[in-house]
């Protein structure tokens, strides 16, 4: 049986349930205001959430032990992550790196074909819209394409328009039951299937569960509107040392707290609080009594506590995205490619969604490579049940022959492969509407963030996490009378993605308005008849 609280005037300013990157967000701007929030993490092992750390990789090679850490594969910042690179400033300054550049390698049975996509794209001279055209003038890219693709221009030129007249997030349009495919109608094979890479890439979930509207917001926040968004910056360690553990570090000297292996199982009225009924594992149900909550988990999570409790009722009315699950494969080579880019998108016929060469990248893996001349490779696979059930030697065989498919210069010299499949918690993006859950939900005194959650903002993931944390924050410092902090949005579109945008909403106005003409003579007349 729950505790009962003797005295709820003792509650406790905040609680955070959730310490992933949105939870940490909110804690940390409210701890450094002088508001110590308490912070519930249900891993009793490694905070973090989808950026938490894991037991090491231990392998023994030429009579040595080597070891590495492991985490859940958040490499990088895109250019438009414009909160998090502040709350960074503030509060964990790191030295991040900037992509030198990103290949598209492409696998049609045999072929493959690759190009430098990165530089190419951001510093090209045709501005957004129509950057991506700037891969015309590179001789490899030809090698990419057939004449048959450009049977597909006409295709392309309208999903560029339907991609920069409509704002998804903003409009709070999800178009449910049209999904991506329905975005490449009149677009030759090859092309779809690059395209629909750079999807999966973004939304990091497979093809078919990816929607027609949530494809639009990702390419529009990541690369369509702006040369400059696709510019990728790299940490400079796994994000569970350079990132997590900084921010609870400064959270727990502001008089914060993060406990682990706490999970909260249902909020009730205490009240103008509330009491966050928690099991603590081997201690049993306990109750924590808060002024104010944050919902900061994932949404699995959060419509299971949800729809417990005093919130169940208003709970149920509610939409909460669904959620995928993906798998990071790690191969050690012996051998290592000369030059490329540290990392890129792999399309066409590949199993892996895209991969990093982390020895390019991270300290602990450059020892690895200096001191046996070899490479490590991670791929990330964001593919169906039917691929992600295999068993792990099969999935490691497979991935480890399509790395030497890509990169023939690794060829026989696999050292060492392990598999981290990631639960099923990652978002399966869904425009937030009217009937999802927002940063103001609907009870008092409680508030939610997440990159799922609802919030003005066309940002995404790491991103849209931070950017609602702050939000979050400063609900509550501005109900404490405290200074709030900015939140800041993505730059403006590139003048012609802006002025093409302006182009294609007045022609939807105006062709809505003669639609509701039309709608309404119509009624008149079977009216009349």
């Amino acid at each position: 049986m729950a505790d009962k609280h003797p005295d709820t005037s003792h509650h406790l300013p905040v609680v955070i349930i959730g310490s992933g990157l949105a939870g940490l967000t909110a804690a940390v701007h409210l701890a450094e205001r002088g508001i110590p929030p308490l912070v519930l993490d249900a891993d009793a092992l490694w905070p973090g959430g989808r950026l938490a750390g894991g037991d090491p990789d231990t392998f023994t090679y030429n009579g040595r032990e080597w070891a590495f850490s492991s985490e859940h594969s958040v490499h990088a910042l895109w250019g438009g992550y414009m909160n998090m690179r502040a709350m960074l400033e503030r509060f964990v300054p790191l030295e991040l790196q900037d992509s030198t550049g990103e290949e598209w390698i492409n696998r049609w049975g045999r072929q493959v074909r690759r190009v430098e996509a990165g530089r190419m794209v951001r510093f090209g001279w045709l501005p957004a819209p129509f950057h991506y055209l700037t891969l015309l003038f590179s001789a490899r890219f030809w090698t990419t394409i057939t004449p048959l693709d450009f049977l597909s221009v006409p295709g392309f030129l309208f999903s560029v328009l339907w991609t920069v007249g409509l704002d998804p997030i903003h409009e709070e349009v999800a178009l449910d039951g049209l999904m991506m495919r329905e975005y490449f109608r009149g677009w030759t094979p090859n092309l779809r299937a690059t395209f629909t890479g750079l999807g999966v890439n973004l939304l990091a979930a497979p093809a078919e569960d990816i929607t027609l509207t949530g494809f639009i917001a990702a390419i529009r926040f990541y690369t369509m509107l702006r040369r400059d968004s696709w510019q990728m910056a790299f940490f400079p360690d796994n994000s569970h040392d350079c990132l997590i553990e900084p921010l609870i570090a400064r959270i727990r000297s502001a008089d914060g707290e993060v406990m682990h292996g706490v999970e909260a199982v249902q909020l009730q009225h205490d009240g103008d609080g509330w009491r966050i009924q928690v099991d603590m594992r081997q201690r049993g149900i306990k109750s924590i009594y808060a002024q104010r909550v944050i919902v900061a988990t994932h949404a699995p999570g959060a419509e299971r506590l949800l729809k417990a409790g005093d919130t169940a009722s208003e709970a149920e009315k509610l939409r909460f995205p669904g959620a995928v699950r993906n798998a990071t494969v790690r191969l050690w080579f012996s051998q290592a490619p000369e030059g490329g880019a540290p990392s890129g998108m792999l399309t066409g016929d590949f199993l892996p969604d895209n991969f990093f060469w982390l020895h390019k990248l991270f300290d602990e893996f450059r020892v690895w490579h200096d001191e046996t001349g070899g490479s490590v490779i991670e791929l990330h696979l964001y593919a169906p049940d039917s691929v992600l059930e295999q068993p792990d030697n099969v999935l490691l065989i497979r991935c480890v022959d399509e790395v030497q498919k890509a990169f023939p210069a690794v060829r026989g010299s696999f050292v060492k492969g392990v598999i981290r499949r990631n639960s099923r918690v990652h978002t399966a993006f869904r425009v937030p509407t009217h009937d999802s859950l927002h940063l103001q939900t609907p009870w008092e005194n409680i508030l939610a963030c997440g990159d799922w959650i609802g919030y003005d903002s066309p940002s995404f993931w790491m991103e849209r996490a931070v950017t609602t944390g702050i939000a979050a924050a400063n609900t509550v410092l501005t109900a404490h009378g405290l200074e709030t902090y900015p939140i800041l949005q993505p730059p403006e579109p590139e003048g012609l993605a802006r002025g093409m945008a302006f182009v294609v909403r007045i022609f939807r106005r105006t062709i809505g308005r003669l639609l509701l003409g039309v709608a309404r003579i119509l009624n008149r007349l079977i009216r009349r008849g």
